[in-house]
């Protein structure tokens, strides 16, 4: 669920699942096995011991014993340690990503980080070098005193089977007696270390099931199925909503109603509440207080896969599939991603089409440098692609977050052009900053600090000369010479 990945507590347990999942279940799984074999031996060649002195016998098998517990509890003190410093290779993990991410790396460049964070990096390991060789060192120090005793113990066992040679000249039983003594000391070690491993890799596989177990959010569905044209509209009443883990209220009692076939624009202070509504619409996330509204109808009613499938969106930090053309477009409608016919309209309407003529294998083409023969796109190209992910989708629904902050102003106005005639029915629900792009909407709505200041058309908001007018001024201000 989108909640959990704006909470650190979920980042920490997936970082501990990640560590653990990819060797602990296979080493549980041989030591199961060589454990299993250890026993049989054992239980063979002791019955043997046992028969011939049964108090030296046990003497022998119960030795390893206090080096077993001291390799148990130091395993446990390791869990510990690498459970307490999770977030820290979190940090550690992240200052890796940062020198060798693409995104990162021409910045890290030019204002010359790369000292910077390696030395960050140096920092934490040798932190975590000094807390590991400490932890080494005192358990060796408590291994040395055990270890002494188990050998004490074999050597005085096979002083022992000597001299009982030399009282009874039995040869033989000395010979056997020795090696029946080396196979159960050996044995018994080996057995119990496993015991121990075993221990250890079971606490660490706990990190694994800890993450597994993260109850999903239950958004409650209904099964209803959404209209493939909205009658009356989308209702926002009375609603409020704070992030898990928050009290600070992001919407306040928020009532808005956006007119079936309108196009609404939202604008406000970056932190507004803007992106958050979007979240909410599309079942993201649950308001805290409140409903909303589908033709007169509660969301929750509706079938929420329905409800986001009649949804085409595009966020302003959407993603940079770095695979070929056609897929990512086709994402925006998986069910065609490989119909052709309507990736190449998609692209045409966003105008991504002339980027993609101009690519070495067209539709074929690797976008991004991860991968071979991959072609990098600018960012406003990045974005007409994005923009051609929503047009697949032939929504009732369309919401458009900042959808051409980066595209130039010439294309900015025929991308909107084209929406007009392609949405044309649909409910439009667009976030932008850039006002060239607010004044095209039906109607605009002035958000703050989470409530609905003002309502109205372009020119009905700059009459009232209130936040909507001084906002445009401001922006107007630079594109004026005097």
């Amino acid at each position: 669920d989108v909640q959990y990945f704006e909470d650190d507590e979920f980042y920490d347990k997936l970082q501990r699942a990640n560590r653990e999942s990819s060797y602990r279940p296979y080493q549980i799984f041989w030591q199961m096995v060589t454990t299993g074999s250890q026993c049989v031996t054992l239980i063979s060649v002791v019955a043997v011991l046992l028969y011939w002195n049964w108090w030296l016998g046990l003497l022998i098998l119960l030795a390893p014993l206090p080096s077993v517990a001291s390799q148990i509890f130091y395993g446990h003190q390791s869990y510990k340690i690498e459970r307490e410093r999770t977030q820290q290779r979190r940090r550690l993990s992240y200052f890796q990503f940062l020198t060798t991410n693409a995104q990162s790396v021409k910045e890290i460049r030019l204002f010359r980080l790369g000292d910077y964070f390696l030395g960050r990096y140096k920092q934490l390991y040798n932190d975590f070098y000094k807390v590991d060789s400490d932890l080494v060192k005192r358990e060796t120090r408590a291994l040395v005193p055990f270890t002494i005793l188990t050998n004490l113990t074999s050597a005085g066992a096979q002083i022992y089977a000597i001299s009982i040679t030399i009282a009874t000249g039995q040869i033989g039983f000395l010979a056997g007696y020795m090696q029946a003594i080396a196979v159960v000391q050996n044995t018994v070690e080996a057995l119990l270390w496993g015991v121990s491993q075993l221990y250890e890799n079971n606490l660490f596989v706990s990190n694994l099931f800890e993450f597994l177990d993260v109850a999903p959010n239950k958004i409650a569905t209904g099964k209803r199925a959404v209209p493939e044209r909205l009658q009356s509209g989308i209702e926002f009443r009375g609603v409020s909503f704070s992030y898990p883990g928050t009290t600070e209220m992001v919407l306040q009692d928020l009532n808005l109603f956006l007119k079936a076939g309108e196009c609404v624009a939202l604008v406000g202070h970056n932190g507004a509440g803007k992106t958050t509504l979007v979240k909410l619409l599309t079942r993201l996330y649950e308001p805290t207080a409140g409903q909303i509204f589908l033709d007169g109808v509660p969301l929750e009613d509706y079938d929420t896969l329905d409800v986001r499938r009649h949804m085409s969106v595009i966020f302003q930090d959407f993603v940079r599939y770095e695979m070929a053309v056609r897929e990512n477009v086709g994402f925006g409608y998986v069910e065609e991603v490989d119909n052709d016919e309507r990736i190449r309209l998609a692209t045409a309407q966003s105008g991504a089409a002339p980027i993609i003529e101009g690519l070495p294998q067209k539709y074929d083409t690797t976008l991004g440098r991860m991968f071979e023969k991959g072609h990098e796109l600018s960012i406003g190209q990045w974005q007409k692609m994005a923009l051609a992910r929503a047009f697949m989708r032939r929504a009732p629904v369309v919401v458009l977050d900042e959808p051409t902050s980066s595209i130039d102003a010439e294309s900015e106005s025929e991308i909107f052009g084209r929406l007009q005639q392609i949405a044309a029915g649909a409910t439009t629900l667009l976030i932008a900053h850039r006002f060239s792009t607010v004044r095209m909407a039906d109607r605009i709505i002035v958000i703050k600090q989470g409530k609905i200041i003002e309502d109205g058309t372009h020119e009905a908001l700059l009459a009232v000369d209130g936040t909507y007018a001084h906002l445009f001024r401001l922006q107007a201000a630079g594109y004026v010479t005097s």
